[in-house]
């Protein structure tokens, strides 16, 4: 693996980042570096002492990183010493934020920039040595399965053979301006936020019953709507649509700025939230764009007793809560995902736990820090050293909460069910401030006071101070690199650490770090995160040089595929879906997640989900088989290359040529739809297909032997199942009858039972269930 390769990819995204060069020169972003190219400089001793005395217990002494402290290896601010220095001085060290600055800070970065980005950064680069990648095409076909949910059309294939890295750049540009991709980005992200917990699918009216009815008077309003008994069927299809869009507002946040080239620093400052035109009813909010109207389908979405609804459920639209609410005036202060109300109720709080518990996730999720592992001695009862108030005056507590209460200050008007009620000592909200931090972040405190005044805005400043801080880069970086290399990025090893794992989790932060400066560079678009991450090695290795496994034993994005990315599967590669999987027990069981009491993916099959896939491989083949040869050859996904009628021997017995080719064609053809191989044509995994392939037709053959002189020959009906009776849709259920005359109910030559066998084979590797 050649180090050109991040470059090209840079370049591939549209950045010019100063100082690039032909190889991973390790400069990891849009500044000088001094203006020499590189982050060598020179050994400070006093920056060294200064290091070790105020950063070393966060940033480790190697710089590699704690739980609680990112790694110092092409960090997000390790450009220049300026850049550095300055932000040691307005930021570090947390708790005690300008106690280095000047001389100080300069120093710190000096001696940062020598010893950790330097001989650290350059070794770290060559642990992508040995690492062998697929061809781009097959990267290609993931990346298009996997963001997409479809196969590559033959265009973008041709695309990226006839233009190498460039072309599969723009294939995959082309891929990140579908619907599936934005609905796979809120998967991804609702991996970690989990608020698709409140969906009906889960909960009955589990997004809206969390609303304040108070508040919200109109939460349900299609029982207004629709009050009548004979209206009871459409009531219940605008519920769901109602509740799913409440349920999902935060992560439409994502959607629409991915979708319309917007900064994802939105999920952290938008001054709005989303909605659809079945959501506006419950907020009664007022459209950002005045002018704007929501989408109405040709075809209706709810249609019952005459009544129809034609509104597009996916058109959401930025909107504000305007109106006033039961404890203030001027409506909700909107502030990204930190006021939402499935956000708040998903991570709620107690008048004890004073919205420390909000604070933790905000550190976790935006801001990649795990409070729970800060270094520091902890009451053995959990009360404190007999102190009136351990978190501010017992410093075994103080450690932690002197980083942690000021988010919780920060989210002071928000109560346990995320009702917006402004604190004060008239107020039924109390929020006593003599015994807790300040609201703020990273030492800085919010202004309450004069014409930048935050008292009633405090998330609006804090989500604005979390999007500008880099931390949030890399928070965001993990979301992705989670979602779709499928396992998360390495922790730090630690001072204690080998050798080797040290340079592997140097060289992932350097290439992950690499990727998530050129995202924010490009104005914070989310895609351009997305393809670093598919073009890098993490997403691209097929094979690693032994010598070098250790080090690189991290390497490589195949992944179990999870319920929706099988059933997606299934749809690009076989037509249409397995309707077993519309039955969330079954999800759960196949290793999939509902938010709720399951909140993780089974990453590693188990003997049960075995089993499914063995059950699915089965049905799904019979199903499949016979309704593809009902299309034309172009359209067909399976068989293009063959007919029921193409069989290895001619009417005269005798082996034919042309038709053992065509067979074989088709089979690698099978081979790279299903299992995205490009076999050679005398391949002995190739052969092994076309074995199982003859040996079951000439047993076919031998069956329909026994009964020549029956009419009909009972051995040529086929399953009820396996017929080719009925259109399907794409969970997998009928849905009409085919005309008589594209029936395809008898299998004359065995073939189509062959090619069942053959399908099931396919279906039935791990590689299907891997991607």
């Amino acid at each position: 693996m050649k180090h050109t390769l991040w470059f090209l990819l840079l370049l591939s995204l549209g950045i010019t980042l100063s100082g690039c060069k032909s190889d991973y020169s390790g400069n990891v972003g849009g500044a000088s570096n001094g203006g020499n190219g590189n982050l060598i400089g020179n050994y400070n001793p006093e920056g060294q002492r200064q290091y070790e005395r105020q950063c070393a217990s966060c940033h480790g002494v190697d710089g590699n990183g704690t739980p609680i402290g990112s790694s110092l290896v092409a960090c997000a601010t390790c450009s220049t010493v300026s850049v550095l220095a300055d932000e040691i001085s307005r930021t570090m060290p947390i708790g005690n934020v300008g106690s280095c600055s000047g001389s100080c800070a300069t120093d710190t970065a000096e001696y940062i920039l020598y010893a950790f980005n330097g001989y650290n950064l350059a070794a770290a680069t060559t642990t992508l040595e040995g690492v062998a990648n697929h061809e781009l095409t097959v990267t290609l076909r993931s990346a298009a399965l996997l963001l997409a949910g479809r196969l590559p059309t033959d265009s973008e294939i041709a695309m990226v053979e006839n233009n190498g890295e460039s072309g599969l750049s723009l294939a995959l540009n082309q891929l990140m301006n579908e619907e599936n991709f934005y609905q796979w980005l809120m998967e991804a992200f609702n991996e970690q936020l989990l608020t698709d917990k409140y969906l009906s699918s889960n909960q009955y009216e589990g997004g809206i019953n969390l609303l304040d009815p108070d508040d919200y008077p109109q939460r349900k309003w299609y029982n207004d709507a629709y009050p009548a008994d004979e209206q009871s069927s459409i009531r219940g299809c605008v519920r769901t649509l109602t509740n799913d869009a409440v349920a999902r507002e935060p992560l439409e946040l994502v959607r629409y700025a991915a979708k319309n080239s917007l900064p994802h620093t939105l999920y952290m400052s938008a001054d709005y939230m989303m909605v659809n035109w079945y959501s506006q009813q419950v907020y009664e909010a007022t459209l950002v764009d005045s002018n704007a109207t929501f989408n109405r389908l040709a075809e209706p979405v709810c249609d019952a007793n005459g009544v129809k609804v034609y509104y597009d459920p996916n058109d959401f639209r930025p909107a504000r809560v305007t109106k006033d609410l039961e404890y203030e005036m001027g409506g909700m202060p909107h502030a990204g995902v930190l006021t939402s109300p499935m956000f708040l109720n998903r991570y709620p709080t107690t008048f004890t736990n004073r919205n420390r518990h909000r604070s933790r996730i905000v550190f976790d999720y935006f801001l990649d820090t795990d409070i729970l592992k800060i270094e520091g001695d902890r009451p053995g009862d959990g009360i404190g050293a007999g102190t009136a108030n351990p978190t501010l005056l017992d410093p075994a507590c103080y450690a932690c909460h002197q980083v942690m209460d000021p988010v919780s200050s920060a989210f002071q008007h928000y109560d346990d069910r995320g009702q917006y009620i402004v604190t004060g000592s008239t107020s039924r909200n109390r929020w006593d401030s003599s015994d807790i931090e300040p609201a703020g972040l990273a030492g800085k405190t919010i202004p309450l006071s004069g014409n930048s005044g935050y008292f009633r805005n405090m998330l609006q400043w804090l989500g604005k101070e979390i999007a500008n801080d880099p931390r949030f880069i890399r928070a965001t970086m993990r979301t992705l690199y989670t979602g779709i290399i499928g396992q998360e990025p390495l922790e730090s090893p630690g001072e204690n650490g080998s050798d080797a794992d040290k340079v592997a989790y140097n060289s992932q932060r350097a290439v992950i770090n690499t990727i998530g400066q050129a995202m924010a560079a490009d104005g914070w678009n989310i895609k351009t995160g997305v393809k670093g991450i598919i073009m890098s090695p993490y997403y691209r290795a097929k094979a690693l040089d032994a010598g070098k496994l250790v080090a690189n034993e991290h390497i490589g994005a195949t992944q179990f595929l999870s319920p929706e990315q099988m059933q997606r599967k299934l749809q690009a590669t076989l037509g249409f879906g397995w309707d077993e999987f519309r039955n969330e027990n079954n999800r759960i069981m196949y290793g999939g997640m509902d938010s709720d009491s399951i909140i993780e993916r089974i990453r590693e099959p188990s003997g049960l989900t075995i089993a499914i896939q063995q059950r699915m491989a089965t049905e799904m083949a019979c199903r499949a088989t016979a309704l593809d040869f009902t299309r034309s050859a172009a359209e067909r996904k399976l068989f293009r290359y063959v007919e029921p009628t193409t069989t290895p021997l001619n009417s005269e017995g005798e082996l034919s040529a042309s038709a053992v080719s065509m067979i074989k064609h088709n089979l690698q053809h099978l081979h790279w739809v299903l299992l995205g191989e490009q076999l050679d044509i005398n391949s002995s995994e190739l052969q092994a297909s076309y074995d199982l392939y003859y040996q079951v037709w000439s047993q076919g053959q031998e069956l329909l032997a026994n009964y020549r002189d029956y009419d009909p020959r009972p051995g040529t009906s086929m399953e009820w199942e396996c017929r080719a009776r009925w259109y399907r849709t794409d969970d997998g259920r009928t849905n009409g009858d085919l005309p008589e005359e594209m029936r395809i109910e008898q299998d004359d030559n065995y073939s189509i039972r062959a090619w069942t066998a053959v399908i099931t084979y396919l279906l039935s590797d791990y590689r299907f269930a891997y991607e």
